[in-house]
């Protein structure tokens, strides 16, 4: 029996508008590589200031799949958030890409909810 498996990633934003790699801040690692799996949701940890709203894009094998996930739409605390899944994922290394789209530049981090462990 599988036991879901949360990460938490960190996004070192130093400016607006650009494509920022997230890092998994347990083995610092800027991507992860994992046989089958799901993402079943992703929230904000903590949720950003207000005004800050950042964009996530989910990258497999150095390709953009085209999934994204919106900040605004992850609060913890929000009875109108939106889960993000559950999204496939195939074997491979996947990376998580941030981008800060208004606001003060400013880290942002997140936890993704795997349905494995890598």
């Amino acid at each position: 029996m599988s036991v879901p498996v949360l990460r938490r990633f960190t996004a070192t934003i130093t400016a607006l508008n650009t494509w920022v790699l997230a890092t998994d801040d347990e083995t610092t690692l800027n991507f992860f590589q994992t046989g089958p799996n799901a993402i079943l949701d992703a929230v904000n940890d903590p949720d950003p200031a207000s005004g800050n709203r950042y964009v996530i894009a989910l990258w497999a094998n150095g390709k953009d799949t085209g999934v994204r996930f919106y900040s605004n739409a992850m609060s913890p605390s929000s009875a109108g958030r939106v889960a993000v899944g559950p999204i496939a994922l195939k074997g491979g290394q996947y990376q998580l890409k941030v981008m800060q789209v208004a606001g003060t530049p400013a880290d942002y981090s997140f936890i993704v909810k795997f349905a494995n462990p890598f």
